[in-house]
């Protein structure tokens, strides 16, 4: 059980990794993919979190699970180009999970040796993302579903020193078949400090 439930964090964590808002500099124009100068440069992350939430609802019965995933070691890097990105590095987290109001012990994980490479393009305060921010193994596993494109909120502080992104979405399904019911939220943040 510990093994799935690591790997749902690990799976949501990087595919929703976010920050905090910032205000953007006012002599920034970021309407424009060729004029990402603001952007472009070599990023560290200093800070994540992520905060998921899932109901599952069927025959009158729910099944709650809350999730709270919390950086404690930053060594990752994320390099911008005018249109383009890498990373590379490793991090650790916290991750404290309640279901059903039953909370299991938080164990640190950490993820070593992982990079990423893809394309972005910007449309004012968002960031449309071709590829993934991350990419990694579990369990000798190559994990490779968290490519594709998804769209973050982000600002860069008024000195140009930070980067933050934000991504906060609320989505429900429901099962034609069994009339199942799931409405999953996530709000995640990360902050990034230019080298």
């Amino acid at each position: 059980m510990k093994k799935i439930v690591s790997l749902f964090c690990l799976f949501t964590l990087l595919t929703a990794f976010t920050c905090e808002n910032e205000p953007l500099d006012n002599g920034i124009d970021l309407t424009d993919s060729s004029n990402n100068n603001a952007l472009v440069g070599t990023w560290d992350l200093t800070d994540f979190d992520v905060t998921l939430g899932s109901t599952t609802s069927f025959s009158g019965e729910s099944f709650i699970t809350d999730i709270d995933i919390e950086s404690t070691e930053e060594n990752y890097v994320l390099n911008l180009t005018p249109s383009n990105f890498t990373t590379n590095g490793s991090y650790s987290y916290d991750t404290n999970i309640v279901v059903n109001g039953e909370t299991f012990s938080s164990e640190p994980y950490t993820l070593e040796n992982v990079s990423g490479s893809g394309s972005y393009s910007v449309n004012g305060n968002e960031m449309t993302i071709d590829g993934s921010f991350f990419e990694f193994e579990f369990e000798g596993a190559e994990e490779t579903s968290l490519s594709g494109e998804q769209t973050v909120t982000f600002s860069v502080s008024a000195d140009g020193q930070t980067l933050t992104f934000t991504q906060d979405e609320t989505t429900s399904q429901t099962d034609p078949t069994t009339g199942t019911v799931t409405t999953s939220t996530t709000n995640s943040t990360s902050i990034w400090a230019k080298q």
